[in-house]
């Protein structure tokens, strides 16, 4: 029974539990709370008031912040939200293929595990936001101001998330100030959603260390990164510019120069990874990387047992690497293709080549991305239902395609609430330096303009799979701040681009001179948002009420 779960997460004079978690999973990286995790009582005599006591209990503390409290999302909800609505993938599977159409019901079990997964990691950020002293006698204080510094990042992380998943949500701080009555807490509007994430990582820029994002944990760099993410949506492109070009002129973060390198488990961290889910391979479901499990072809690949080969790359996906003159690198890493070739998988038989009448989903086609294969070829991190392969939160490529769109954004002069035509072009030497250097990494041939078209299709094919597209999509309008209660947001242009998607499939297997059976599909405004979970509207009518205006302490 969930009983208004996310607020329960709140109460933190009746759910102090998370305390004994962090006790639990001081030594593992990446742990976190289980989903009913705030709903049970203390069950040890750590508590709130004696716990941050020592520099290890504070560095350990943000563990949990990048791994289970993310696992809701990661596992289903997230890829079947931004990859099959976007329209990257099909599926036939019941469980996700009513995002295809945009027609997910409100039970949904992963509708509640999209609005869930977040609201457990706001509950852990609030946990160490409110409970965590400002100064800890025998602790450095730079340990201190770091430890509630990632709380913030990762507050902001997950509220992001949030509002672009369901539009007005309530805003949460601290709990026991904020909830006084847990049964009629309303939504906040975006624009106050907004306002939280920006202070939340100005003051995490601030207070985190710098130079540390390789550890696995965020740091100053990655909330400069996520701050200049976050100005984009909101249009605001000269603070966009701003926050990118000083993550780009720090050095910390570099392009790996092997695409493929960025999906292979031993390269979690590397120089590229600003922000990361952390997943760990043996502590079990709910802890590992869940994705290869549903995406892999077959039990071949995994070598687990599992690979249930349930996503389809469509054939418009398809269709965009082709128009990229083949993107053949990006490609390879993304989505296989019937006789393409994988020495990194199954490699002590000599490698894994996709089979020539090879089809997931009738779509000719299976994913590669976020696809590790087995045990020993990930160095034993790796098990069924749980590899051990982080999931990509941002990347360095995200911040150079965000400097090349912002100095695009400001020379074609909209104003917020209104989407960059995507005919305007800019031929400006800093903004194509940048988009040529994510081009270059990959083969693709470097250009000396770029329209808003290409760099939309740029992002397209750069971060298929990663669960960006759809959101992608969703801001092509402009930055709205009315989400889908009071008034939706309008989507002229990507409804114009969704329409013309091929979300069709196959009538037969390749090489057997298959037709499409072609099915194209429009969206309407109240489409580009989740409904609020019906188990939560059931405990609160105020959560699909017009949203009220959040007052910031």
């Amino acid at each position: 029974m969930h009983s208004f779960k996310f607020l329960k997460k709140f109460d933190m004079k009746r759910h102090i539990k998370y305390i004994t978690a962090l006790a639990a999973i001081a030594s593992v990286l990446g742990a976190g709370c289980k989903k009913d995790f705030f709903n049970r009582p203390p069950e040890s005599q750590v508590t709130v008031g004696n716990y941050y006591q020592t520099t290890s209990q504070v560095q350990a503390a943000t563990n949990g912040l990048y791994g289970s409290a993310w696992f809701g999302w990661n596992n289903k909800a997230g890829w079947a939200l931004t990859e099959m609505s976007s329209g990257n993938g099909f599926t036939y599977s019941s469980d996700v293929n009513g995002f295809i159409t945009w027609a997910v019901p409100n039970g949904n079990p992963e509708v509640l595990a999209a609005w869930d997964s977040p609201f457990s990691v706001v509950a852990q950020c609030n946990g160490l936001i409110n409970n965590m002293q400002p100064t800890i006698p025998g602790v450095p204080q730079a340990t201190v101001n770091n430890a509630l510094g990632e709380a913030h990042l990762m507050r902001a992380v997950a509220y992001f998330y949030l509002v672009r998943t369901f539009g007005n949500v309530p805003v949460v701080e601290n709990p026991l100030q904020d909830l006084s009555s847990p049964q009629t807490v309303p939504t906040n509007y975006i624009s106050d959603v907004y306002e939280l994430m920006v202070r939340d990582l100005k003051f995490a820029e601030a207070n985190c260390s710098v130079g540390t994002a390789g550890t696995g944990h965020g740091d100053s760099g990655s909330a400069s990164a996520m701050l200049a993410k976050v100005y984009l949506y909101m249009q605001d492109y000269a603070d966009a510019q701003k926050e990118a070009e000083k993550v780009i002129n720090s050095g910390e973060f570099e392009l790996l120069p092997t695409y493929e390198n960025l999906f292979q488990t031993s390269f979690n961290n590397n120089k590229e990874s600003i922000l990361a889910m952390q997943w760990i391979y043996n502590g079990g479901y709910d802890y590992g990387n869940s994705i290869q499990a549903s995406w892999a072809y077959n039990g071949t690949i995994t070598g687990t047992g599992d690979g249930y080969a349930v996503f389809g790359p469509t054939i418009d996906l398809q269709n965009a690497f082709k128009a990229e003159g083949g993107d053949s690198t990006r490609r390879h890493s993304t989505i296989m293709l019937p006789g393409s070739y994988y020495p990194d998988l199954d490699a002590a038989a000599g490698g894994y080549t996709f089979p020539l009448t090879g089809s997931a989903q009738t779509e000719n086609a299976a994913a590669k991305k976020y696809v590790v294969g087995t045990p020993a070829d990930n160095g034993g991190k790796s098990a069924a239902q749980a590899s051990g392969n982080n999931t990509y939160i941002q990347r360095y490529s995200d911040v150079l395609l965000i400097d090349a769109e912002a100095i695009l954004g400001q020379e074609s002069g909209v104003q917020p609430g209104t989407g960059i035509p995507l005919t305007a072009s800019t031929s400006n030497a800093a903004a194509v330096a940048k988009f040529n250097m994510v081009r270059a990494r990959v083969g693709v041939p470097t250009v000396t303009s770029f329209t808003y078209a290409q760099l939309l299709l740029e992002r397209r094919l750069e971060f298929a799979l990663e669960q960006d597209y759809w959101f992608d999509l969703c801001r092509l309008d402009g930055y709205q701040t009315q989400g889908s209660i009071t008034s939706p947001a309008h989507h002229p242009i990507a409804t114009a681009i969704i329409s013309q998607q091929e979300r069709g499939t196959y009538s037969n297997t390749a090489p057997n001179n298959p037709v499409i059976y072609s099915n194209k599909l429009t969206p309407i405004d109240a489409n580009f948002y989740l409904p609020v979970p019906v188990t939560e509207v059931a405990q609160d009518q105020n959560l699909v009420k017009p949203p009220v205006h959040y007052t910031f302490k």
